[in-house]
């Protein structure tokens, strides 16, 4: 009870500052024009403002820079280097729509500031086939893909109300519990933080009529890399922990707690470029977002859906990381998704006809094959 206050003031610090800003940031967008319009591929029916994730940024940024605790000011900088470099690259590309490889580009030397400056990388396999400690050179590398990865599975996944705001609220509290408990104090703070500003983006982009709000690719990257940031500092921190609340596999762990969007982004991918044979970096509707509302489910339902089928693979990882290790945690994961993923497909497949113009009907490998095979018998 005597570090509620540590972590409840900025907390709430956040959460006002986004529930103030969005007002203004409504009016400057309309007046600017800043909007997203629906197309075929877009789910919103109407134009809505695209400027949320600035005011989560400005949230999470008071918050975590008035409270700042005993972290160094070189790793602080290097941190806030490395999110200011992502925010802008959002706000151009909500404006402008940047080419896949500029992003690419700026990311990557946004992660090169944050490993450089705030010594986080994923140098630490924690036992992973048989490696502990990998060479700088090595884990440098690793910590770059892994952090392009994770940015741009918050980015992907951001396509109904509430999913990348509910992930960054479900996995950042995960997270923000951990550190709290493990004496981390300043990486608690900036997890619950960004937990307390998308709490309050999720509110008024869920259930907001007048102020209604999408965050745009600024939020959705701004909350891929804090995530990032924080992922990082778990896995490099609970290889020297050993106390009450050490994990023992943590990448598994990790791996757990970012179950959903991982797989999706790795889903995705695989469809576009083996199945669909196309660019996987090329918008489509292959998102299991995409597949739950083909079965009927609203935004609402869908986002529930998902969160509560993130938050099972969390407690099992949690679980499981006592009993486990790094490589089987991961595998029963890897085997989890998969399964659920098409059991999926197969009742979608059983519950419309196949229009065999349509890429999106079955999007699984096998049903894709499925479907082939039927469309050919009908015609």
């Amino acid at each position: 009870m005597e570090m509620l206050p540590t972590f409840l003031l900025p907390s709430l610090m956040s959460f006002l500052c986004v529930i103030f800003c969005i007002p203004v940031l409504v009016k400057i967008a309309k007046a600017k024009n800043i909007l997203d319009i629906p197309n075929k591929r877009k789910l919103n029916k109407n134009s809505i403002p695209t400027l949320g994730g600035i005011a989560i940024f400005f949230g999470f940024t008071l918050a975590t820079l008035f409270f700042h605790t005993e972290t160094s000011l070189l790793s602080l900088l290097g941190i806030f280097i490395g999110i200011t470099i992502i925010v802008s690259v959002g706000v151009i590309d909500d404006l402008t729509n940047l080419s896949p490889k500029i992003r690419l580009l700026f990311f990557s030397f946004a992660l090169v500031s944050i490993i450089c400056l705030s010594g986080l990388s994923f140098c630490n396999f924690h036992g992973f086939f048989g490696i502990e400690q990998c060479p700088f050179s090595l884990g440098f590398l690793i910590t770059v893909f892994a952090g392009i990865v994770i940015i741009n599975s918050f980015n992907l996944i951001d396509g109904i109300d509430g999913l990348a705001s509910g992930l960054a609220i479900q996995i950042s509290l995960i997270l923000g519990t951990w550190f709290a408990l493990v004496g981390q104090t300043y990486f608690a703070i900036m997890a619950f933080s960004l937990a307390a500003s998308c709490i309050a983006f999720f509110i008024i982009n869920v259930f907001g009529n007048k102020n209604k709000i999408f965050m745009g690719d600024t939020g959705s990257l701004l909350i891929g890399i804090i995530i990032f940031v924080l992922a990082t500092k778990f896995n490099q921190h609970s290889a020297i922990y050993s106390g009450e609340y050490a994990i023992k596999s943590a990448p598994a762990v990790l791996i757990g707690i970012l179950a959903y969007p991982l797989f999706d982004v790795l889903r995705v991918f695989t469809l576009r470029v083996i199945v669909l044979k196309k660019s996987p970096f090329k918008p489509d509707k292959n998102h299991i977002h995409h597949r739950l509302l083909a079965l009927g489910l609203n935004h609402l339902h869908t986002t529930i859906a998902i969160l509560i089928a993130n938050n099972i693979f969390i407690v099992g990882a949690l679980i499981l990381q006592k009993y486990l290790s790094v490589f089987e945690l991961t595998g029963l994961i890897l085997a989890k998704s998969i399964i659920l993923s098409t059991f999926l497909e197969l009742i979608i497949f059983h519950s419309k006809k196949i229009n065999p113009n349509d890429e999106y009907q079955n999007l699984f490998i096998p049903h894709s094959i499925m479907a082939t095979k039927l469309i050919n018998k009908q015609n």
